[in-house]
């Protein structure tokens, strides 16, 4: 089983001394990645069991900075300037070894003893198999943490600043920040989704609710129209039965009740308005009920000095008589 102590982890700075303790040497191989299975103070774990791959993804040199500057401050467009390169990498029996060629910054902190470890960063998959080196750091608190920024302290790496200005966050946050706002942003979302699909019912109706009362409404208003045209007609019926009102001109006092205020109007007119028409029955006289005097009749009459009604009278009093 591959070891997995911390001690691993915890590079001390004396290894990087050359023969001459009080100087740095200009070139060292020094251990990056441990063999097979390892796990930092946090307890989390991480595989390089493909040595060989990790080596191979090193296409050029990557920076020897101070406390994962590369990581932490380059992506927020701070300095994050270089104390060495890494020129190299080789496996080791499983471990991974970096050729460091430090600059005159880099061997200063070294010597000055500022700095008495150093900690490596590496990028590695969902399953935790390391997949390449990225960078290493002069660091008083290795720990090989997530993101692979290999540090005990708070290590969480700042998004890009557009990115929190989109997301109304610090330029400080951190990518646990970024998702937290998302989430936010999404449980919001489907907030108002709900709230769309399940509409306020003192604002709107449905659609069938609405017909059903529109239905009711539309036939409830023509009964009711029934109900005044005959109001109305009555109205003038009665007007005209008092002789307020010629038969002839109904249609138009009609029409005028069915205005607004029109009733009222034609109310007053009738109660101030003489009769024009008489209502006391007329006797047809007998010569419209279809009897008529002969000519010699005629003559009679006027012999006699009475009316031909007087006339038709006598005789059909006679013929009823007969």
């Amino acid at each position: 089983m591959p070891q997995t102590v911390f001690t691993a982890l915890c590079f001390q700075m004396p290894a990087l001394a050359s023969s001459d303790d009080s100087q740095v040497a200009d070139e060292l191989w020094l251990p990056m990645i441990p063999a097979g299975t390892f796990t930092g103070k946090d307890g989390r774990t991480w595989v390089n069991n493909k040595p060989d791959v990790v080596v191979a993804a090193l296409t050029q040199k990557i920076p020897f900075d101070i406390e994962h500057a590369t990581h932490i401050h380059g992506p927020a467009g701070n300095p994050a300037p270089a104390s060495g390169w890494i020129v190299a990498l080789k496996n080791d029996n499983g471990q991974i070894l970096g050729r460091v060629e430090f600059n005159d910054k880099g061997k200063a902190l070294i010597q000055g003893k500022e700095y008495a470890f150093y900690s490596p960063a590496f990028s590695f998959d969902q399953h935790g198999h390391v997949l390449a080196m990225r960078s290493a750091g002069l660091t008083n608190e290795p720990n090989l943490d997530l993101p692979s920024l290999n540090r005990k302290e708070d290590n969480k790496m700042p998004i890009p600043k557009i990115l929190a200005a989109a997301l109304s966050l610090d330029e400080s946050a951190s990518e646990d920040d970024a998702v937290a706002a998302v989430q936010t942003l999404k449980s919001s979302e489907q907030t108002a989704l709900n709230r769309a699909k399940q509409p306020d019912l003192t604002q709107f109706i449905p659609i069938a609710t609405h017909n059903v009362a529109l239905n009711r409404a539309t036939t409830a208003e023509a009964a009711l129209k029934v109900i005044q045209d005959k109001e109305v007609e009555g109205i003038v019926d009665a007007a005209i039965a008092d002789g307020k009102v010629a038969p002839a001109n109904k249609d138009m006092f009609v029409a005028m009740c069915r205005a607004e205020s029109g009733r009222e109007q034609f109310t007053q007119f009738v109660e101030s308005a003489p009769k024009i028409v008489s209502t006391t029955p007329t006797k047809t006289p007998l010569s419209q009920q279809g009897q008529q005097l002969e000519e010699h009749e005629i003559a009679m009459c006027r012999k006699l000095h009475i009316s031909e009604e007087d006339f038709l009278k006598s005789k059909t009093a006679l013929n009823k008589g007969a």
